[in-house]
Order: C-alpha cells, then sequence, then structure tokens
C-alpha cells in the first residue's frame, strides 16, 4: 500500500506513535509518504527505506494574523495523494488534520483514516471553537480509530460523535526496550535507588507532585534519587521547588535525551503521575524494559495496570499516596522484580508491533476499497 500519515512532528505521544507506524509500516514493504510542517523527530538523522518525507509550505502574509495550516496542508496532502498515487491518508491529533484530510478526499477520493489521542479530547472537549468543524471532518471520516476504550469512550461521550470508533492501542518496539544490563549512567552510592519519570513537563503531566513526594521519600531513605528526563514548560518551575525543597542532591534533571531505553534500564522504579492520560507510550516503554511502573488512577492507564499485579496505581494529585507507593517498592526489591517481570509479560502479550501494526493494515485495506 501507498500510506500518507500527517502527525505533529514533535516527541509528544501522537507524534511518536505515528512516526513508529510509518517505520513499521515501511519494514512490511509499504511505501509510506509523511505530510507536516518538520521532519518528525522519531526518523531524524536516518534514512528509512520506503520512507518519503513531504514538508508543508506555509504563506506568510501581513493580511493573515494566522498562517492558514489548515489549508496549507490540505493542499500538500491532496498534491502527495495524487502525485504518488497514495491508496490512504492517516491523520494523527484531529486538530487540525481531520480537517485537512476532509478537504484532500473532497479533491482526490482518497480515503482517511483519523487516529483519536488523549489531547483531541482535552481540547475539543474543552473548546466548542473548534468543535462543530473537526466534529464534522472525523464524523465523516472513512474510518476513526482511538489508542484506548478511554479514548473511545470520550470520542462517543465528550465529542458527541456518532459513528463507529475503533480501538487500536499504542505499541513498543519489545527489543529497542528491554531488559539490559545498565549502560547510561553511573551510581553515586552503593545503596541509592533511582526513581525516574520521563515526559515533556506539560502542566497536565503533574511533574511538581512528584518534586513533593520525593521531599517526603527523602525524609525517609535520603539516598534516593529522582531522574527526571525530558524538558517543556514547567521545567523552570520544577527546578524552583526543588531548589526551594533542598533537593539539588537528590534530583537531576537531564533534559531531552535519544537514549532513554537505556535510562530506564538504569533506573529502580518508574513513575508517572498525570491528571489525564489516555494509553501513555513512557508507560508501555518502562513496562516493556522490566521496570515496574507507578501511574496514577486516570484515562486508560487501568487498561494497561491491573494494580499490585503488573504496577501500582495511585489517585492523581496526592503527592503523599505517591510517596508512599514509591517507599513501598524502594524499600521491596522482591516486589519490584515480580511487578516488573510481568509488566514485561504484559507488554509482550498485548502491546507489539507484531499484534498492533497489522490492524492498522486491516483498517486501511478496507477503506481503501471504497476508494474512487
Amino acid at each position: 500500500m501507498r500510506i500518507g500519515i500527517t502527525c505533529y512532528p514533535g516527541v509528544g505521544g501522537s507524534g511518536i506513535l505515528a512516526t513508529r507506524l510509518g517505520v513499521e509500516f515501511a519494514k512490511r514493504g509499504h511505501e509510506v509518504h509523511f505530510i507536516t510542517y518538520e521532519r518528525p523527530f522519531a526518523v531524524q538523522g536516518n534514512d528509512q527505506e520506503n520512507v518519503h518525507i513531504h514538508l508543508v509550505n506555509v504563506l506568510e502574509y501581513p493580511l493573515f494574523k494566522y498562517p492558514p495550516y489548515t489549508v496549507a496542508l490540505g493542499s500538500e496532502m491532496a498534491r502527495v495523494a495524487i502525485q504518488e498515487k497514495l491508496d490512504v491518508l492517516n491523520v494523527h491529533y484531529a486538530i487540525p488534520h481531520a480537517t485537512a484530510a476532509y478537504l484532500a478526499r473532497e479533491i482526490t477520493r482518497v480515503p482517511y483514516v483519523v487516529t483519536l489521542h488523549g489531547s483531541d479530547v482535552t481540547i475539543l472537549g474543552s473548546d466548542p471553537s473548534y468543535q462543530i468543524v473537526n466534529n464534522h471532518s472525523v464524523e465523516r471520516a472513512d474510518a476513526v480509530t482511538a489508542v484506548s476504550e478511554f479514548m473511545q469512550r470520550e470520542a462517543y461521550e465528550r465529542l458527541g460523535l456518532e459513528r463507529e470508533v475503533k480501538v487500536i492501542p499504542n505499541f513498543v518496539d519489545t527489543q529497542v526496550f528491554a531488559p539490559a544490563p545498565c549502560e547510561a549512567i553511573e551510581r553515586d552510592c552503593d545503596k541509592c535507588g533511582v526513581i525516574v519519570h520521563v515526559s515533556n513537563f506539560r502542566p497536565v503531566k503533574r511533574v511538581t507532585d512528584l518534586v513533593y513526594a520525593m521531599s517526603i521519600v527523602t525524609k525517609q531513605e535520603p539516598e534516593a534519587r529522582l531522574m527526571l528526563v525530558g524538558d517543556g514548560p514547567d521545567r523552570h518551575s520544577v527546578e524552583k521547588l526543588i531548589e526551594s525543597l533542598g533537593l539539588h542532591s537528590n534530583v537531576t534533571l537531564t533534559g531531552f535525551r535519544s537514549d532513554i531505553p537505556n535510562l530506564l534500564r538504569c533506573s529502580d522504579i518508574g513513575v508517572l503521575c498525570s491528571e489525564t492520560e489516555s494509553a501513555p507510550l513512557t508507560l508501555l516503554e518502562g513496562m516493556s524494559t522490566a521496570l515496574p511502573m507507578i501511574a496514577t488512577k486516570v484515562g486508560g492507564v487501568h487498561e494497561i495496570i491491573n494494580d499490585g499485579k503488573n504496577g501500582l496505581l495511585v489517585p492523581p494529585k496526592h503527592p503523599e499516596e505517591l510517596a508512599q507507593a514509591i517507599l513501598r517498592l524502594y524499600r521491596d526489591k522482591k516486589l519490584r522484580r515480580i511487578l516488573g517481570e510481568k509488566a514485561r509479560r504484559t507488554v509482550l502479550e498485548r502491546y507489539t508491533a507484531d499484534k498492533v501494526v497489522n490492524q492498522y493494515i486491516e483498517t486501511f485495506e478496507s477503506v481503501s476499497k471504497t476508494k474512487g
């Protein structure tokens, strides 16, 4: 098949999933065309066979207060669809990709599939200024998928969709994210346990809750270490909080890193403390490396973690309970090993590329039959 993929090219979950999907499609012999405003982060620095990049050019003109990206994207999607004889367009994150795909299909008759992510509900469900046009664009898609059952329910209840939404879960490369010896960091003491958090430091990730939790943990376990991986809008406030709580010797901020699998392997406990999530890739990546994970019981997280079986769940916005869960795992090496092994098994059973990618291909093949 010839597949066009539109996504935001950064390090957010929707962009990472879209680019990983594209790479997996290409590995299976399909021709993939990314259509976006810059080269996707996950395929920077290497040229993948069967993967092509098409950049959207946006008109800058004094008349426009805001550049007309949706029109530019729809035009480029139509151009690529015609020139490359695409069979299907797959758009990740509805705003504005679903509308651009709708416009492109009107011109080319190439079907489009919308893949809904958590932020679609966060924005569309709370801001009616986008909802009418975007809902129409999603309703008129040839197929709609969602990355979790939670996202599916939200699409029906908060977005008011009336059409079928098929759940196709996220996935990880279990060979890249696999248990292995630590090669990324050196421990500065024999007894130090390392807690790790990976995110884009947006307010929804509640990184400050984890810092507050560490202030409780270190009072009882002064050698505990927290490694914060990533960057984003809340980093400055996180740094100030670390300083005000006197945690500078216990907390390290690494910034963006390209060696996430190694950092996960070098950690003892993983933490995800968001106030909302759909199907977080970070959670699956940690579990795939056999890292015992603590996560807040929000959104689709409980679809992945069975509390006490393959990880621990805590309520959101409760640093004290988060701290108690960290202390429980910190002090119980056997429990960490058991939860980590079961976490890895969960990923192998449900969230591998082989189990997920073919579901997308089947969906694409079913809608491509309607082309023309």
